[in-house]
């Protein structure tokens, strides 16, 4: 008798640096601070390899947390207070990750934008000047990181 083994092949294996539960813990711990979130914060995390932080926010006790893989249809446009676009893998992937992002943050909830494995053509000033494009502004940059945090720029109120 013989026994066929079937190998169930994942479209993407988990990298080494995503296992590291300590290490993902800290990363939100800091995205935390950062963002001045509260326990209760719905969080939208946008790239790849995004289990191991959305397992961190949920052991922190946020209200929701959300993944969504960047040029991926998603179904719900669920309000978010912090949008964490990770692990983009170029231009095409940031621009859906920061379009997702606008959409969900509204007119005062933050993205962040991990810059420091950004593969895109011109690095951090890309993802500047695409923010800006989208009504995002900077408000901060963390230099140690290489990290973007953005908000909605302000409407200015137009005088009668």
């Amino acid at each position: 008798m013989s026994v066929q083994v079937e190998n169930i092949v994942e479209g993407e294996p988990p990298s080494s640096a995503a296992i590291d539960d300590a290490s993902s813990a800290a990363r939100v711990d800091r995205i935390m601070a950062v963002a001045h979130l509260p326990l209760s914060a719905h969080v939208a995390l946008i790239g790849h390899h995004t289990l191991p932080l959305l397992l961190a926010f949920l052991r922190r006790g946020c209200a929701a947390v959300r993944s969504l893989r960047p040029g991926t249809p998603s179904p719900d446009r669920e309000a978010a207070d912090l949008a964490w676009i990770v692990d983009v893998q170029g231009d095409g992937e940031l621009d859906d990750a920061l379009h997702a992002a606008r959409s969900r943050i509204g007119a005062t909830g933050l993205v962040v934008v991990e810059g420091s494995n950004c593969v895109c053509r011109r690095g951090l000033l890309s993802i500047r000047d695409r923010a800006v494009a989208l009504g995002l502004d900077v408000i901060a940059f963390d230099h140690t990181a290489r990290r973007l945090v953005l908000g909605a720029q302000p409407r200015l109120a137009m005088a009668a």
